[in-house]
């Protein structure tokens, strides 16, 4: 009889029994009301349609399984651009999580077992993932997901488990993660008592800084992986990634080095010609001969309009000279003397007015053009665009945060945005971090940035293979320690030779098998087009110096605040005055180049080597000219000090790092000064 009444704390293993066997059976009756979705999803139009797309297939198919429900739209799909509009750390997951249970498991859905997110690109079968799903404890604290894991030590990952990165697991969002709410509920605890706190300040991989919340350095929930949960179709699967494959009906040509068209990424838009981009590459004297070959022999064979910004003139390239020397630290007014010298020639210059978007990007950037333009087809250029790989600073912070475009993938943004750009943003300093101020220039304009995750901030071995579309990748970034051209050749040659117009070189040349070569590359393999462009940055008469595309911004206030940002500003007339130039680009008596001086207060939250902290940036007017390729270089932009010819060529020195990513040299620093015992997570916590 003792064996018939074992007892587990107040309760006997019959009357456990019994109490399973009802769960079960409620489970049965009802699987799906015990689900909520949360989508990770975007605002932008192609965005959000796919986003919708998979809300409406969710919805249907739970109506399909629950006949009470059938006549009535089930409100358990949510998706986060909708639901957290003015959240900017939505897409981190981490710092939403007390409104994903205040708004989703609490206040709508009391009966929520289960909350499951995934991405936008995510595939779902509701009666296989309830199928699955009852069979887990959903009072236990679980974290289900299909496992990824480093290959090797990553910056991306703040070289977390450096002495052995394979053994940490953290999911692909895309695959989906299934959470029970005592784990929900746990989560929210630890982050409201501050019993934990963020590892960083940058957030940029969401699924691996959430993993290592659950975690908490041993001490909590590690990943258990699911087999139902994949990343790829396959019998059986519960959620999993879409594919070029599916989206385009099966018709993959990759392996045979076929075209992409624009179906292949989900839009039906008329496909964007490489022609109307306009390609910025910010270098130095330093890497003139040593990264520049790299670009002459790969992806700048393709493109038809490229510039190579550098603080020296080399004909050889050639160059456009700004008069901003390089740092080891931020390159703030570069970039926006780049954009500057970008926007004024394409306004003015009769023959770029098919340019449509400018990508500025490193020098050490490896990238697609072909994929580029296709993946741009699903975003009418008409409008203000700030795309590419997508990271957050301060997301947990009280003010919320800002999200940003980190560089080394590529910024991609639209000409229509450039006028408003130019005349709204200045550097707190010069040496300011670039593509982080850009971020809250932009934001105080009402445009934050669009995430793909074709873009990529480092190289293709830094990423789990399952991230990587072997097919519609954009970009990769850095040089270290792998052959560009092999990288080049992996991944994007074949595309870009299939699509590669004329203009830039022969389409039925095939680029030759190219090993490292430490001598400078060949002047004649570049394009005459590029050679020549210098000859057009003077303006057009008949061409009205202002943004053609300016329907987003024409009722937006003077003033805008909201969040840690606050804009006052007061617009001075445009004045003219005459320049004078020495070299090709001389300018006859009489021409003039149109200044701008613009007066601001900005209160945005910037970080520092030293600590990040919020600080109130006071600007001053700024003044831009003309690019020159030799000769006096012309003024720059955010106050800085007129440069010298002489003054670049002494300070050449400076140029140690070409990125526009913010973070990277920072934590690659603070990685240095790391002691044995402080590491982010050790070996020996396993």
């Amino acid at each position: 009889m003792a064996g018939e009444r074992t007892r587990t704390g107040n309760m006997s293993v019959d009357e456990l029994r019994a109490q399973t066997q009802h769960v079960v059976s409620e489970a049965n009756e009802s699987p799906s009301r015990e689900l909520s979705f949360l989508v990770l999803s975007q605002p932008a139009k192609f965005n959000a349609a796919r986003a919708q797309r998979l809300r409406r297939s969710i919805i249907d198919q739970i109506k399909g399984l629950d006949q009470e429900i059938a006549s009535n739209e089930p409100d358990s799909v949510f998706l986060t651009h909708e639901l957290f509009p003015e959240q900017e750390g939505a897409w981190a997951i981490t710092p939403i999580l007390h409104h994903i249970r205040s708004s989703i498991l609490k206040a709508a859905h009391r009966t929520a077992r289960w909350l499951i997110v995934c991405e936008e690109q995510s595939h779902v079968n509701v009666s296989l993932l309830t199928h699955h799903l009852a069979k887990e404890d959903y009072r236990e604290k679980l974290f289900l997901g299909y496992p990824l894991y480093d290959r090797e030590a990553t910056i991306i990952h703040h070289f977390a488990f450096f002495k052995n990165p394979t053994s940490f697991l953290y999911p692909y969002l895309t695959a989906g993660v299934a959470l029970t709410v005592p784990l929900v509920d746990h989560l929210v605890d630890l982050l409201t008592d501050g019993t934990v706190q963020a590892l960083s300040d940058f957030f940029i991989d969401p699924a691996h800084e959430f993993a290592l919340l659950v975690w908490q350095h041993g001490a909590g929930y590690p990943l258990q992986p699911r087999r139902y949960l994949c990343a790829k179709a396959q019998p059986g699967c519960a959620i999993w990634a879409a594919t070029p494959t599916t989206a385009s009906a099966g018709n993959d040509r990759n392996s045979e080095g076929g075209a992409l068209s624009a179906g292949d990424f989900g839009c039906a838009n008329t496909p964007t010609d490489v022609d109307r981009i306009m390609f910025a590459v910010k270098t130095c004297h330093k890497y003139h001969h040593d990264r520049i070959p790299v670009l002459q022999r790969t992806w700048t064979r393709h493109v038809q309009h490229l510039r190579y910004f550098s603080d020296v003139a080399d004909p050889s390239i050639p160059t456009v000279v700004t008069s901003v020397p390089n740092s080891s630290a931020g390159h703030c007014a570069k970039t926006l003397e780049i954009l500057q010298l970008i926007g004024d020639e394409i306004r003015y210059n009769v023959t770029l007015q098919a340019v449509r978007w400018v990508m500025l990007v490193d020098d050490d950037t490896i990238l697609s053009s072909s994929s580029l333009a296709r993946f741009l087809s699903c975003y009418d250029p008409g409008r203000d665009w700030y795309l590419g790989e997508r990271y957050g600073y301060h997301l947990m912070g009280s003010d919320g945060g800002y999200n940003y475009v980190t560089g080394g993938g590529g910024i991609v943004l639209s000409v229509a945005i450039l006028d408003a750009l130019q005349q709204t943003c200045e550097c707190p300093s010069p040496s300011s971090p670039d593509d982080m101020i850009l971020a809250a220039c932009l934001q105080r304009l009402g445009v934050r940035p669009i995430h793909s995750p074709l873009f990529h901030q480092a190289r293709p071995t830094d990423y789990p293979p399952e991230l990587l579309d072997p097919r519609r990748t954009v970009s990769f970034h850095k040089h270290w320690q792998i052959d560009p051209h092999q990288v080049y050749n992996r991944w994007f040659r074949a595309l870009d030779e299939q699509n590669s117009r004329g203009g830039c070189e022969d389409t039925n040349s095939r680029l030759q098998e190219v090993e490292v070569e430490e001598n400078q590359a060949d002047a004649s393999s570049v394009p005459v087009e590029h050679r020549k462009h210098g000859q057009f940055l003077r303006p057009a008469s008949h061409i009205a110096a202002r943004n053609e595309n300016d329907s987003l911004r024409e009722h937006r206030p003077t003033t805008v605040t909201g969040g840690p940002l606050r804009m006052e500003s007061g617009r001075a007339a445009h004045q003219t005055s005459p320049e004078t130039h020495s070299g090709p680009l001389n300018q006859q008596p009489g021409e003039h180049m149109v200044r701008r001086a613009i007066t601001e207060t900005h209160t945005v939250p910037f970080p520092t080597v030293d600590s990040p902290v919020l600080g109130t940036i006071p600007t001053s007017s700024v003044s831009t000219g003309t690019p020159t390729v030799a000769g006096p270089v012309t003024p720059g932009v955010a106050a800085v000090a007129v440069a010298t010819p002489t003054q670049h060529i002494a300070r050449k020195q400076l140029c140690e790092s070409n990125e526009l990513q913010s973070n990277g040299d920072f934590l690659l620093r603070q990685q240095a000064n790391l002691q044995e015992s402080t590491n982010i997570i050790k070996h020996t916590d396993l």
